[in-house]
C-alpha cells in the first residue's frame, strides 16, 4: 500500500526532469548561420585580343640538298661542317681527270667540224658563182649548198657536246647554291658518288638568317581567332616561345594558312616567318608559338580562380538578387596569365565571387568582405 501512495510524486519528479533537459537542449542549439563573406571583382566588357598557344617546329626558309651531278671519286671536302658558307663557295671536289679528257676530246672534235664547215661553206659559195657563170650545173651548186648546211649542223652538234663536256668538268667542283649554314658531310674522300640514287646526296645548306615555324591550330581555335578564314590569318602576329621558356626577340607573321582542315588531326596548318639574326633558332627544333588573332567583342577578363566545374559546364558565381549566390554558365576563351577570357555568360557590372567557392551553393546568402589593407 505504501508504494502506491508515493507513485504520483515520482511521476511529477520525472516530468520536471524531462522539462529541464529539453530546456537545456533548446538553449544550447547554435544560431542560424549568417551570410558568407566573399571577395569579388566587378566586371566590365571590353574588346580583348584573342590568343592561342600551339606547338611548332622550326624549318629553314631555304633548305637545299647539295648533290653530286657527275659520277666519280670524291677527292676533297673543302668546308667545315656547321660553318657559314656563301653562295658559290667550294664544298666538294670530284676527280676531274676523266671529265677534263672528255672536254679536250670534245673541243678537238669541235675544231675538226668547224674546219669542215668552213671548207664546205666556201665550196658552196664557189659553186654558186660558177653556176651563175654557167660553168657549173645546178646539181653541183645544190649539192655543195647541202654539204655546207650539213657541215654547219655537224659543227653545232660538236659545239653542244663540247659545252656538255665543259659542264661535266665544272660539276666536278660542287659549290654551295645559297648562302647559309652547311650541314655535316654525308660522303668522305675516296667515295664513289653517283647523281642517281642516294649516293649523290653530299650535304645540305640551310639559310639561317630567317626561319619558318610550322604549326596547326584546332579548328575551333582557328575560327575563334580568324573568323574570316585563311585570308584573315595572313599577316597575323606570332610570338615564338623557346624551349627554355624565353620569348624569341623577333616577332613573326603568318605567311601561309591552309584553306582546308587536316582530316587526320582536325587542325588547320599554318606557317609563320621569323628573323633569326643571332642563329638562336635551329632547323628541326620544337618550340611553341603564341598567335594573336582578332578581338573578342564585349568579352570579360576574370581570374581563373573564379571558375567552378558544374555538371552542365564551367561556371562562375555572381552576387544576385537579395545578395545571394547565383551560378552562371560561361563560355571560355583563352587564358591570359592568371586570368581567363569569358566570351559569354556575364553582364556588365556583375560581381563575380573569387573565394569560398567550395562552400557556396546557388541561393547561399553572401556579403562582400572588406578589402584587406
Amino acid at each position: 500500500m505504501s508504494v502506491c501512495k508515493f507513485l504520483p510524486v515520482e511521476r511529477l519528479l520525472l516530468g520536471a526532469a524531462l522539462l529541464a533537459l529539453v530546456g537545456c537542449r533548446q538553449e544550447s542549439a547554435p544560431p542560424a548561420p549568417g551570410p558568407l563573406p566573399v571577395a569579388i571583382i566587378t566586371v566590365a566588357p571590353a574588346d580583348l585580343a584573342q590568343q592561342a598557344v600551339a606547338p611548332a617546329q622550326v624549318e629553314g626558309v631555304r633548305e637545299v640538298e647539295v648533290r653530286a651531278r657527275v659520277t666519280g671519286i670524291l677527292q676533297t671536302v673543302d668546308y667545315a661542317e656547321g660553318a657559314k658558307v656563301k653562295a658559290g663557295d667550294l664544298l666538294f671536289r670530284i676527280d676531274p681527270a676523266p671529265y677534263a679528257a672528255a672536254h679536250a676530246l670534245a673541243r678537238a672534235q669541235l675544231a675538226q667540224e668547224t674546219a669542215r664547215a668552213e671548207q664546205a661553206t666556201a665550196e658552196a659559195a664557189r659553186q654558186a658563182v660558177l653556176f651563175k657563170q654557167k660553168a657549173a650545173s645546178r646539181k653541183e651548186a645544190d649539192d655543195a649548198r647541202s654539204q655546207a648546211a650539213a657541215a654547219v649542223g655537224a659543227r653545232e652538234a660538236a659545239a653542244a657536246r663540247a659545252e656538255l663536256a665543259k659542264l661535266d668538268l665544272d660539276y666536278c667542283e660542287v659549290r654551295s647554291p645559297i648562302a647559309g649554314v652547311a650541314g655535316r658531310r654525308l660522303r668522305t674522300e675516296g667515295t664513289l658518288v653517283n647523281p642517281i640514287g642516294p649516293d649523290g646526296l653530299l650535304t645540305t645548306v640551310v639559310r639561317a638568317d630567317e626561319v619558318w615555324a610550322r604549326f596547326g591550330l584546332a579548328e575551333a581555335d582557328f575560327h575563334r581567332l580568324f573568323p574570316a578564314g585563311a585570308a584573315g590569318a595572313q599577316g597575323a602576329a606570332v610570338a615564338l616561345l623557346r624551349p627554355d621558356g624565353s620569348t624569341h626577340p623577333a616577332r613573326g607573321k603568318i605567311d601561309f594558312a591552309a584553306t582546308q582542315v587536316d582530316t587526320r588531326l582536325g587542325t588547320v596548318q599554318l606557317r609563320a616567318r621569323f628573323a633569326n639574326a643571332d642563329d638562336a633558332l635551329l632547323a628541326g627544333q620544337f618550340v611553341r608559338v603564341r598567335i594573336t588573332g582578332g578581338k573578342a567583342k564585349d568579352a570579360y577578363l576574370v581570374p581563373q580562380q573564379a571558375l567552378v566545374q558544374a555538371p552542365s559546364g564551367r561556371s562562375v558565381f555572381v552576387i544576385g538578387a537579395g545578395d545571394r549566390a547565383e551560378a552562371r554558365i560561361v563560355t571560355l576563351g583563352e587564358t591570359q596569365g592568371a586570368d581567363i577570357v569569358i566570351l559569354a555568360g556575364l553582364r556588365a557590372g556583375d560581381r563575380v565571387i573569387l573565394n569560398q567557392l567550395h562552400k557556396l551553393r546557388p541561393g547561399s546568402p553572401v556579403v562582400v568582405a572588406p578589402a584587406k589593407k
